[in-house]
């Protein structure tokens, strides 16, 4: 049975209350709260588990002032997202990711980078933490939000998505069809680009 890497919720809401949006909550604070509090257990618990959130990846991939949006098709295994559109790419830290928590989540934002795209990451800084309260699904993960500062040679599942380089408004022209976390990162990312 896969284990999947989760952090109690009470050290997540002590970041950003009961709060959703991108929240800019200080990197080593996150790090050392996944390193002392962070653990894995089975997936199929994880997903039903309010008392514990799933901790995500959430890469948002840049190129030249663009970002990377992608849609996604009826072959992915989440049906709830088929069609929907997403900025950002991440998914579950196993414990085939690293020995300790820490170290499971940098390996495994790796992987799900080489898994899902083909680029070359000339850069990474990290945004903040993503917190979504609006769906039973959103409520059992957490994201943690980078900008990976890429370029782009094409995707590595090309049957699981579709894809465009679009600047934020043209982004936000599609916002609808975003996915939660996608249109909370968006919101981010109009703040971020806009002072």
């Amino acid at each position: 049975m896969e284990k999947v890497l989760v952090i109690p919720k009470k050290v997540i809401e002590d970041f950003v209350d009961k709060r959703s949006g991108v929240f800019p909550v200080e990197l080593n604070l996150l790090r050392d709260s996944i390193r002392n509090f962070g653990f894995f257990i089975d997936r199929n618990v994880a997903e039903f588990d309010e008392t514990n959130r799933q901790v995500i990846p959430y890469v948002l991939m840049s190129q030249d002032g663009k970002f990377l949006l992608l849609k996604r098709t009826n072959r992915q295994q989440e049906k709830r997202l088929h069609g929907k559109l997403s900025i950002g790419v991440g998914g579950h830290i196993t414990t085939q990711d690293g020995d300790t928590p820490w170290e499971a989540f940098l390996n495994g934002m790796e992987r799900e980078i080489r898994e899902e795209v083909n680029v070359e990451v000339n850069g990474m800084s990290y945004l903040g933490l993503l917190n979504d309260l609006s769906s039973p699904v959103s409520r059992v993960h957490v994201g943690i939000v980078y900008l990976a500062e890429v370029k782009f040679h094409g995707l590595n599942e090309p049957d699981m998505f579709e894809w465009w380089l679009k600047n934020v408004e043209e982004i936000e022209e599609r916002e609808e069809e975003l996915e939660g976390w996608s249109k909370l990162a968006l919101d981010f990312l109009k703040r971020l680009t806009r002072n």
